[in-house]
């Protein structure tokens, strides 16, 4: 079976392929220049509180979760992709820049949510166009490529923020940080110029969704596995909004705003560097193995993270955190594309998005109380046990799957 666009192939990907991924690491060079200072700058220099660091991860992601289905099921209609990318990576990149113009908490908030909307409108799309790019076979490993060039991309962003970090340490910190955001701007431009430069190309082999057909309804047209599996996904939602935890949790552990900073670092390069061989072994062994094994060690980092007492114990925790997220961010997209109908797959990973994204806001909520009442030991002992619900009910997917309890139709 061959690819439906992007035909052509460097290394075993197609052009769309390579594209994407290039695409995809200026946006989280862009992006990540900001996230470890973002978490400081609104408790240091706006005075937020650390609800709000709690609630700007989960209403972000929750923000864009319901134009996570809607662009997916649009994309699926109108059986094109690179538009609705045009379309989201411009509004996250003029966000994004508009950061450093912020005077109050109120105003990072209310950009972090425009940010997340590009997100929301980009990403079923562009999954999709990722699974139609490549053969069943290869998809573990292309979609392991896509997260590899993704935090690739975050591991040099972090890097040029640790630099001007360094560079900049004369200047207050407030302004130390408004320069950074007009910084990460300009990565995040050459990525929208480079979408026009995919090849699109309608797939008139496939049943197109039907104009009049509501966006939920296709949910009666996903197998039974790929809505138990997008549940327990939905739990494990917890894990989306642990980055800016984990960096405070690394200051108040002894760390400096420098060391943070590496530590993030840290954990998008361990990320990086298990992402391709996660997906590869993934097209080998099965998607369940890997994924069961990067929620066992999310579930480990949960327990470092509690019982952190020293910066040792917080980079051990971020190091986890790392591993966990290259066996599984790449592995389960590429699942939900293998279980979706062939005409649908923009709808099902914009459903799989949309659920994730929903369940991430009450966990930033509740995460955030727990650390203001608590402490932070609270927080990530609350997510061990959410973490630990979502691997038990995955691991009684697999175990039904096993003895063909679970039909891929219903």
């Amino acid at each position: 079976m061959s690819p439906k666009s992007g035909k052509r192939y460097i290394g075993g990907f197609s052009i769309n392929v390579i594209l994407i991924g290039v695409i995809s690491f200026l946006t989280d060079a862009s992006s990540e220049m900001i996230v470890p200072i973002l978490p400081l700058f609104l408790t240091e220099v706006l005075l937020a509180p650390m609800i709000i660091v709690g609630l700007l991860e989960g209403i972000a992601e929750s923000t864009a979760s319901i134009l996570k289905a809607v662009s997916g099921f649009w994309s699926d209609r109108v059986r094109r992709r690179a538009p609705f990318m045009s379309a989201g990576y411009s509004l996250s990149t003029v966000s994004k820049f508009l950061f450093a113009f912020s005077t109050i908490w109120q105003h990072v908030v209310s950009l972090k949510m425009l940010e997340r909307v590009g997100k929301g409108i980009r990403a079923a799309p562009k999954d999709a166009l990722l699974a139609e790019s490549c053969t069943p076979e290869t998809r573990g490993k292309v979609y392991g490529f896509h997260k590899a060039m993704d935090t690739a991309g975050a591991a040099v962003g972090v890097a040029i923020a640790l630099v001007l970090v360094t560079l900049l340490v004369m200047n207050s910190d407030e302004q130390l940080y408004r320069t950074i955001f007009l910084l990460s701007a300009i990565p995040a431009i050459i990525a929208v110029l480079l979408i026009f430069f995919i090849d699109e190309k309608e797939r008139t082999q496939d049943k197109v969704v039907k104009k009049g057909e509501p966006i939920f309804g296709n949910l009666k047209k996903f197998p039974l596995e790929l809505k138990v599996f997008v549940t327990a996904m939905s739990i494990l939602s917890v894990t989306s909004v642990m980055t800016s935890f984990l960096i405070v949790l690394s200051k108040e552990s002894g760390a400096t705003s420098i060391m943070a900073i590496i530590f993030y670092l840290a954990f998008n390069l361990v990320y990086a560097g298990f992402s391709i061989p996660a997906g590869s072994f993934s097209d080998k062994v099965g998607r369940y193995p890997v994924i069961l094994i990067g929620y066992a060690s999310l579930f480990l980092m949960f327990v470092v993270a509690s019982l952190c007492n020293n910066v040792w114990m917080a980079l051990l925790a971020f190091l986890l955190y790392g591993f966990a997220y290259a066996l599984t961010q790449g592995v389960q997209k590429a699942l939900v594309a293998d279980l979706a109908p062939s005409n649908l797959k923009g709808s099902a990973l914009g459903m799989y998005n949309m659920s994730i994204g929903i369940a991430a806001l009450p966990m930033a909520i509740v995460g955030g109380i727990l650390w203001d009442a608590y402490g932070a030991w609270a927080t990530f002992m609350f997510g061990a046990i959410v973490s630990s619900v979502g691997l038990m009910m995955l691991i009684w997917l697999v175990i039904r799957k096993k003895s063909g309890m679970v039909p891929r139709s219903g």
